[in-house]
């Protein structure tokens, strides 16, 4: 991990954490369990800010608000676990894990590694079927931004990049960025306020996705290599605010940080 400066220290888990929010009752599906469903409501409570580190949340709670028993609960809450995303306190319950700067500039650097290459290899090879696919989510990303509704931009923008890394061919890489994303999202200060309004986000992908219904290969690598470090340095920045780093500091700072973890490559 990049070394960042010290600044304020982040007191240790609340002993008496607040009341888990209110979260979907959750129905195990085909497509989903209710583990993975779990996770999902975590995942969205974080990014709203409506869980945080440094608070502990009890197991049987979060059960209670979402309908199910432990079981499924407990499952979910590993899986984040074993992904570095939680931590447990024996018979206290568990911590959202705050994700540092470094984390977030590693992970950006590595989606840079998979998205750049597979977008440029979207624009060459992609039929005129799929370059459709990847209009209609472009336009789906911007009639949820004119809603205004953040999750659904959110959501719009993270299947339009599943989609550009799926017409690649490489599956391996669509886990695994989104097991990045999910990273990314534990990050509490990716809320409302963290993030660009909706029709800022969805700006950010046009000239991306015009690259490549052009089939311009080495335009549509380009837009993605600067949609991404533009979003890494945004993320590295409320990462550093959040560990209370002095405001005249996070600029400097966002810059360290992300040229350590791209450097060479």
């Amino acid at each position: 991990m990049t070394a960042v400066p010290p600044t304020a220290e982040r007191p240790g888990p609340s002993p008496a954490g607040p009341a888990v929010p209110p979260l979907p009752a959750v129905t195990a599906s085909a497509d989903n369990s209710l583990a993975v469903q779990v996770m999902a409501a975590v995942r969205r409570a974080v990014m709203a800010g409506e869980m945080e580190p440094g608070r502990l949340y009890s197991v049987q709670q979060l059960a209670s608000v979402m309908n199910v028993s432990r079981s499924p609960v407990r499952e979910g809450l590993l899986r984040l676990g074993e992904a570095g995303l939680i931590r447990f306190h024996r018979n206290r319950g568990f911590e959202i894990v705050e994700v540092s700067p470094s984390d977030v500039a590693e992970i950006f650097a590595v989606r840079i590694a998979l998205e750049v290459p597979a977008c440029r290899r979207t624009a060459r090879l992609a039929s005129e079927e799929e370059l459709g696919q990847v209009r209609a989510r472009w336009e789906e990303l911007h009639a949820a931004a004119a809603t205004g509704d953040l999750a659904a931009t959110t959501e719009a923008d993270e299947e339009l990049h599943r989609l550009l890394l799926r017409l690649a061919g490489n599956g391996q890489s669509v886990q695994l960025v989104e097991r990045l994303r999910i990273t990314t999202s534990f990050l509490s200060v990716v809320a409302a306020a963290a993030l660009l309004p909706g029709a800022d986000t969805a700006a950010e992908h046009d000239v991306l996705v015009r690259a490549v219904l052009d089939r311009d290969e080495e335009g549509a690598g380009a837009a993605m290599h600067a949609h991404l470090a533009c979003t890494a340095e945004r993320l590295i920045a409320q990462a550093l605010r959040a560990r209370r780093t002095p405001e005249e500091q996070v600029g400097p700072l966002t810059g360290q940080v992300w040229d350590a973890a791209v450097s060479g490559y």
